[in-house]
C-alpha cells in the first residue's frame, strides 16, 4: 500500500512552538548584532543605502519578526509563515551583504546559518529551499556588489563561495541521513509488527484527520471494519506461527484490493480496519466484495476454515468520530456472526 507520509520528508514540517520560538531569539540577537557592526564595528560607507536607511532597514526587520513572533504563538504549525519567513530571512540579509564595506563580507555566512536553521527545524523539502533561495540571492548580491572590479575580488569570492559551498553539501548529506532515520522511526512506530499495517494508535491519528476533513470539505468517508471468523481454530490446529502467517496474508489482502489513498491497520488481534476516503458507501461495498472473494479463494487452497464479516459506515452520515462509527458498525456485525459463509454488513 502506498503511504502518503512517505512523501512527506520532501514537505516542510511544523516544528514545537519552543524550537520556533528559539528561533525568534536568534533573529532578535542576529539583527542586534548587525546594527552594533554596522554602527560602532567600523566607518560605514556604501553606494547602496546610507547608514541612517541601513539602521531603518534592522529597525523595519525587528518590527517584521515581531509581527510573525505573534503569528507563530497563536498558529504554530502554519507552514506558509515559515516559508515567508525563510524568503524574508534570506532577503534581509541579502541586503546587509550588499552593504558590507569588507572585500569579503562576514556577514555572508549568515547564509549558512539560515540554511541550517530551517532545514534542523522544518526538513529537507524547506532545507533544499533554503539551500535555493540562499545561492540565488547570495550570486546576484554579490554580483551586484564587485560588477565594477570582478577581476580583483574574484579569488576571494571564489574560495568563499566554494567554502560555503561544501559546508551546506556536507550539511545536505547530513540533513538526509538524519531525516532518512527519523522517517524510518517515525514510520516503525506507527507500524504493526507482524502485518506492517498501520497500527491503533496511527489510525486513531489518521482517522481524526479525515474525518475532520469530511465535516469540513463534504467529503465521504467510509470506515470498514473487518472481523475474522474462526481464526482461534488456526492457532488450535496449526499453532501460532502458522496464525501470524494467516495473518500477514490476509493484511496483503486488504492492501492489493485497496486504493494507494485508502489506509488499511490493525485494530488488534485478528480485527482490521480500513478507511477509504472520496467514496461513495455503494463502492465501498464492491471493494469489500473484493476482498471477500480474493480471501475465499486463499483458503480454499489451503483449507483452512476461517472466514470474515465485514461492516460499513459512512462519515459523516453514521457519525463524525471513528469510535462512533466503529461502535455502530460492530453491533451491525452480531447479524452476520455465526454464518458459515464470507457476510458484508453496510450501514444504511
Amino acid at each position: 500500500m502506498g503511504d502518503r507520509r512517505q512523501s512527506r520528508s520532501y514537505q516542510c514540517i511544523a516544528a514545537s512552538w519552543p524550537d520556533q520560538r528559539l528561533q525568534f531569539i536568534t533573529r532578535y540577537l542576529f539583527t542586534l548584532i548587525g546594527i552594533v557592526y554596522f554602527n560602532w564595528g567600523f566607518e560605514y560607507h556604501s553606494p547602496w543605502m546610507t547608514l541612517e536607511q541601513m539602521n531603518g532597514f534592522f529597525i523595519g526587520y525587528l518590527l517584521w519578526n515581531t509581527i510573525l513572533f505573534l503569528h507563530a504563538w497563536h498558529y504554530p504549525e502554519s507552514m506558509q509563515r515559515v516559508r515567508v519567513a525563510l524568503w524574508g530571512d534570506v532577503l534581509g540579509i541579502s541586503i546587509v551583504v550588499l552593504n558590507d564595506p569588507w572585500v569579503v563580507p562576514l556577514t555572508s555566512m549568515v547564509y549558512i546559518v539560515i540554511v541550517l536553521g530551517n532545514g534542523m527545524r522544518y526538513g529537507m523539502r524547506c532545507f533544499t529551499e533554503a539551500v535555493g533561495a540562499s545561492f540565488l540571492l547570495a550570486m546576484l548580491t554579490l554580483t551586484m556588489r564587485y560588477y565594477h572590479d570582478l577581476e580583483g575580488v574574484m579569488p576571494a569570492i571564489l574560495f568563499m563561495n566554494l567554502f560555503s559551498a561544501l559546508i551546506l553539501v556536507y550539511a545536505y548529506v547530513l540533513m538526509s541521513r538524519v531525516e532518512r532515520s527519523r522517517q524510518s522511526l517515525q514510520d516503525s512506530s506507527r507500524r504493526d509488527p507482524l502485518t506492517r499495517l498501520l497500527n491503533r494508535a496511527a489510525l486513531e491519528e489518521e482517522a481524526e484527520r479525515l474525518l475532520k476533513a469530511a465535516r469540513e470539505h463534504k467529503m465521504p468517508v467510509v470506515v470498514m471494519f473487518a472481523d475474522l471468523d474462526r481464526f482461534k481454530s488456526i492457532n488450535d490446529e496449526h499453532g501460532h506461527s502458522e496464525g501470524d502467517e494467516v495473518l500477514k496474508s490476509i493484511a496483503r489482502i486488504f492492501t492489493s484490493c485497496i486504493r494507494d489513498t485508502d489506509l488499511a491497520a490493525r485494530y488488534g488481534g485478528d480485527e482490521f480496519v480500513i478507511l477509504l476516503q472520496d467514496i461513495e458507501l455503494e463502492q465501498a461495498f464492491r471493494i469489500s466484495e473484493r476482498i471477500q472473494k480474493r480471501l475465499e479463494r486463499w483458503v480454499r487452497e489451503r483449507h483452512y476454515d476461517v472466514g470474515i464479516s465485514i461492516g460499513l459506515g459512512e462519515a459523516p452520515r453514521h457519525g463524525d468520530t471513528l469510535e462512533t462509527l466503529l461502535d455502530q458498525v460492530d453491533a451491525a456485525l452480531y447479524e452476520c456472526k455465526g454464518r458459515r459463509d464470507l457476510s458484508v454488513v453496510a450501514l444504511t
